[in-house]
């Protein structure tokens, strides 16, 4: 503590009732949505909550503590051949079989807020998962990570050295753990012991080793499923001497794994997503009286069929057509790789694909190859997503003072605005004007990922792999003769050779993705995982008042400094203003 801080602290006046102005806050309260229970579950489904019943004149609400949860579903099975559906009894140990990707945020491929039924706060744009991941890891500490990440569903960043590229589309997977970039492998590769789940950490991995280093934050990931298929450790069973039964897991909102009609591996799951993180204009609003808003979210849902080689063995192989995969945005879970014999864990001998599925409630009809995984006849035990606020009784006195003081409460935001460009050459020279028109700009995200083409991937966009981690993590791509151009002026004062310092340069003077300043502290970036997984940020906030409010043209250009085409997603963070009357809920966009 400084001689300031101590000083100051002692001069503060203290009284009886500082520590809260609040008579009373209750916060366990919901309402489901709006779908009744019908989910689309096939591609991006549709999820849409109305908050204006939850009005109450006596008590207000804080639109921070707005947050949903999803019942989330995923399903998977083995089959024998490519075409006939013939189901494989899973193995014990095959809950290690799927993972959701690092973030709950990645459920979400976009969304949109109205409020009063007709003033549109933040519009619908694609990819708004990658970009709040991205504000999200760099505003998170490893502390708010320890205390938050579980519930978020967030672990510590990928391991970057078990990354793997396979840069082929080629029927021929022995011994690979997909096509395209891969990061899918939780435990350490050997035929023996595979099913202690051993975790190698990352410095057991020597420069002959890496393609067999294991991602250690999927082994966190995993940890969050009870094993309902066996007593898991004395805690779940069936008799009086475990802990819990299967419907106290149930009742406490336990994530669970089962499998059902003998073939079928389910996996419930209970996401929370804050609102505030997706709409940065909730974060702005706080305390209201009446939050009349009307929230879209769109799900990343759909069911994928890999093939399989080698099951039951440490050579195991996957490999994804794009015509298996029905996922439109992002998939939001890995299948991971179990190279080890059955009775270890790994995938039974007779397996020839595998068919996963990620839904909300229920599990839809499915067609891949013959098999349906809706004949599990899974149910999830929270039959709807819920929408939870908090209810708050303020002192009379300050109640009143604080709405006669917010009648027309002007409030600041930033949305995202979201541009794919694809088939970058090797080597090429990439100028484009991103955005015509643009007022009060404040940051600029480019993420590159391997491009779609065949012959560098595996035949689709990165975010649809299930055995890559993006877009909880990125690709070692190098972009060089970076610049960003606003209204013709230069924002770099010379092009860049982008690198980790440039970087940490560019986010820890920027403020325009959390209210608080940035620290040295702020962010789980570090060097060695930015040079694998690298995202390039520029901060477009400074420049004089009068140039933020005008129109301006946005360009961006660079060199693509790969061996390989690259895609490339370009997020733009811009600033919004609004007047709310914290008594109404009378949103007007200023």
């Amino acid at each position: 503590m400084t001689d300031n801080y101590e000083y100051n602290r002692s001069m503060h006046r203290q009284s009886e009732n500082e520590y809260s102005p609040y008579n009373d806050k209750q916060a366990n309260n919901y309402i489901n949505d709006i779908n009744s229970g019908v989910y689309q579950n096939n591609g991006l489904s549709l999820v849409q909550f109305d908050l204006s019943s939850i009005y109450n004149s006596s008590v207000m609400t804080d639109t921070n503590d707005l947050f949903v949860v999803i019942p989330i579903v995923m399903v998977a099975a083995f089959s024998t051949n490519a075409n006939n559906g013939t189901l494989v009894a899973p193995a014990a140990g095959n809950v290690n079989l799927l993972s959701l990707k690092n973030n709950f945020l990645h459920l979400i491929h976009q969304a949109d807020i109205t409020f009063n039924n007709k003033s549109t706060g933040e519009d619908l744009q694609p990819f708004v998962n990658i970009a709040k991941h991205f504000q999200i890891l760099s505003e998170m500490s490893y502390g708010d990570l320890n205390q938050l990440g579980y519930t978020l569903g967030i672990t510590k960043p990928d391991n970057w050295k078990s990354k793997v590229y396979n840069g082929s589309t080629s029927a021929t997977i022995t011994a690979k753990s997909g096509n395209g970039m891969t990061n899918n492998r939780p435990f350490v590769t050997t035929i023996s012991g595979f099913g202690g789940g051993g975790v190698a950490v990352n410095n057991t991995c020597t420069s002959l080793q890496y393609a067999s280093c294991v991602n250690d934050a999927i082994g966190y990931r995993l940890g969050r499923y009870t094993d309902t298929t066996g007593n898991q450790n004395g805690f779940y069973g069936t008799t009086a001497a475990s802990i819990a039964t299967l419907s106290q897991l149930t009742s406490d909102f336990i994530p669970t794994y089962q499998v059902l009609n003998t073939n079928y591996m389910v996996w419930y799951d209970y996401a929370v997503i804050r609102l505030n993180t997706l709409f940065n204009s909730l974060g702005a609003i706080g305390l209201t009286n009446r939050a009349d808003i009307f929230v879209r979210l769109y799900l990343n849902t759909g069911t994928i069929n890999v093939d399989c080689s080698s099951p039951n063995t440490a050579t195991l192989g996957y490999s994804l057509v794009p015509t298996n995969n029905g996922f439109n945005g992002s998939c939001p879970f890995t299948i991971n790789h179990l190279p080890d014999i059955s009775a270890n864990g790994g995938i039974p001998a007779t397996t020839a694909n595998i068919t996963a599925g990620l839904y909300v409630a229920k599990v839809p009809s499915t067609v891949y190859r013959g098999v349906n995984l809706s004949l599990c006849n899974a149910s999830h035990p929270m039959p709807a997503c819920r929408c939870y606020y908090s209810q708050i009784t303020i002192q009379p006195e300050l109640k009143e003072e604080y709405i006669m003081n917010n009648r027309e409460k002007k409030i600041i935001y930033r949305t995202v605005l979201t541009n794919q460009y694809n088939n970058v050459t090797s080597g090429a020279n990439f100028n484009q004007l991103i955005s015509s028109g643009i007022t009060h700009p404040t940051g600029i995200l480019i993420v590159p990922m391997v491009s779609s083409q065949a012959s560098y991937s595996f035949g689709d966009f990165a975010y649809k792999s299930p055995f890559d981690t993006f877009p909880g993590d990125g690709h070692p791509l190098s972009l060089i003769n970076l610049q960003v151009t606003i209204g013709g002026k230069n924002i770099l004062q010379s092009v860049l050779n982008y690198n980790y310092e440039s970087f940490i340069e560019q986010i820890q003077s920027c403020e325009q993705l959390t209210s608080a300043d940035f620290g040295v502290n702020t962010g789980l970036f570090d060097q060695s995982w930015w040079n694998a997984n690298r995202f390039y940020f520029v901060n477009v906030e400074r420049s004089n008042v009068s140039d933020k409010l005008e129109t301006r043209n946005l360009n961006i250009s660079f060199t693509n400094n790969n061996n390989v085409p690259i895609d490339i997603l370009v997020f733009t963070f811009k600033s919004n203003t609004a007047i709310i009357d914290v008594m109404t809920g009378i949103f007007t966009p200023a």
